[in-house]
């Protein structure tokens, strides 16, 4: 078992014993950051590119690495895009994140503590919560083996086409599911989002 065999939110809390509740509107506050003229010019090409090419891969690599890129000049961040997070396979917590940002600069290998969970889907958004919120939980776990989860109580997750990003955040067994559609725009208001979960 891996986290791609994490399908449904009832998987999530019968094997993992975390209960989903439905929250809306989290993150509508938070101050967009003021985005580098190379992401800006970037985007005007990258986003609709990955859109019309309209694969996983495609969304992954044009929109979310370059969201991910302009996040590391606004933070002291490492991040891996696909790299192996094997953390416990007797719950099925293996497998490759399509991408994983650490509150840590060493970007040599994974290094706690981690904070956030990407997932990439082309379409139905909703494919992707169980799996995102299977990493997140082992992103708990790997954090608490290293001794930081004191420090970082919440751990966060998106789940993404690229165009419309939704977002979770799991504490205290409880993964909280926002409902609100946080659509890309110029970028400005993800890439905040993003930076206020390395700084809480």
């Amino acid at each position: 078992m891996a986290y791609s065999d994490f399908k449904t939110l009832e998987q999530i809390d019968n094997d993992l014993g975390i209960t989903v509740k439905d929250v809306n509107k989290l993150y509508t506050t938070i101050e967009p950051v003021t985005l580098s003229s190379l992401f800006v010019d970037t985007m005007k090409v990258a986003f609709d590119l990955a859109i019309k090419i309209d694969t996983e891969m495609a969304r992954q690599s044009l929109i979310v690495d370059n969201v991910l890129l302009e996040l590391k000049r606004h933070a002291d961040i490492s991040f891996f895009v696909g790299n192996s997070f094997n953390v416990d396979s007797n719950k099925g917590l293996t497998g490759n994140p399509d991408a994983i940002i650490s509150n840590s600069n060493n970007q040599l290998y994974i290094t706690a503590p981690v904070i956030v969970l990407v997932e990439a889907k082309k379409s139905d958004l909703g494919s992707g919560y169980a799996q995102c919120i299977a990493e997140m939980e082992a992103a708990r776990i790997f954090n608490e083996r290293k001794g930081n989860s004191n420090n970082i109580p919440v751990i966060h997750g998106t789940v993404t086409d690229g165009a419309i990003w939704r977002f979770i955040s799991l504490q205290d067994g409880i993964a909280a599911l926002d409902s609100h559609l946080y659509h890309f725009g110029d970028g400005s208001q993800i890439v905040g989002i993003l930076k206020s979960f390395l700084f809480k």
